[in-house]
């Protein structure tokens, strides 16, 4: 199953890694291009957790549509200040 996680910090890194490890593809968003390349290429993150190497079943992007695309579930894991603007962009 695929899951969407919006937000690429320690908690949205983490329970990817968490996801992807219990055979979930996971789709991850984040917002800053670097750590979407790193993520995607070199399989960490350079910002958060970044001593841990991720699954490549997780898939970073700077698409909201591309993360949630086929998606049966999401997690929204941003930054309480904001998940306001994250889900009017959902919307």
């Amino acid at each position: 199953m695929k899951v969407s996680v919006i937000g690429a910090g320690s908690w949205g890194t983490a329970l990817s890694q968490v996801l992807a490890n219990n055979g979930h593809n996971v789709g991850l968003w984040a917002r800053k291009p670097e750590v979407v390349k790193a993520i995607n290429s070199e399989h960490k993150n350079p910002r958060y957790l970044s001593d841990v190497e991720l699954n490549p079943d997780i898939v970073a992007t700077l698409s909201y549509r591309d993360t949630l695309l086929r998606a049966r579930a999401a997690v929204i894991v941003t930054p309480s200040t904001l998940v306001r603007g994250a889900a009017r962009a959902l919307a």
